[in-house]
């Protein structure tokens, strides 16, 4: 019988759509008029948008230490479950897999411009976000959006994410616990830049 392990262990469950989320507020607040409308609008909103974002970047996180934890595991495991592998040869071609890890890499400093014009407020995106995004944008670029990826050997992490000083068990339990208390932003803790 041959081990398997699932492709996603329950975190897209808890990620929100941000791209479409942004993209929705932005429309919005562009049919307001007058500046002052606008201030108000980002002001009762660009907390949101940052927690939408975090909650994404937590995501990769996420992926990246599962990825991480299924290329530990010491034989060839059979990945279940994966929605990338049966695309038909037009979905394969349709199939843009940077489009949403690109849309945060403009967007960060989009945000950082608005949040300073509109509210008036410095709000930086985190140092470590933007190196997650990095690593999961190559894990991503390796991979081909996991259109092959059926075992673990069909899996590539970046060289540059390392977490050895991490143990796979506990980067199981840690994945496990943020999935059942339904918060992978704790994830966060664990990836050292």
């Amino acid at each position: 019988m041959t081990e398997t392990i699932p492709f996603d262990p329950g975190l897209g469950k808890l990620v929100q759509d941000s791209n479409s989320y942004i993209n929705d507020f932005y429309s919005q607040m562009m049919n307001l008029h007058s500046i002052s409308q606008k201030r108000v609008r980002f002001r009762l909103f660009y907390n949101k948008i940052y927690q939408s974002l975090e909650n994404n970047i937590a995501f990769y996180c996420g992926c990246l230490l599962w990825a991480y934890y299924i290329k530990s595991q010491n034989t060839v495991t059979e990945i279940e479950g994966n929605p990338f592998l049966n695309l038909t040869k037009e979905q394969a071609e349709d199939y843009d897999y940077l489009m949403q890890v690109n849309f945060f890499d403009n967007y960060f400093d989009s945000y950082e411009r608005d949040t300073q014009y509109y509210i008036g407020k410095k709000i930086i995106i985190p140092d470590k976000w933007r190196k997650i995004l990095e690593l999961y944008k190559e894990f991503l670029e390796l991979n081909k959006g996991f259109i092959n990826t059926k075992t673990s050997d069909d899996l590539l992490l970046p060289e540059e994410f390392n977490i050895k000083n991490l143990e796979k068990d506990k980067v199981k339990v840690n994945i496990l616990n943020a999935i059942e208390k339904k918060d992978i932003k704790i994830l966060l803790e664990f990836f050292i830049v």
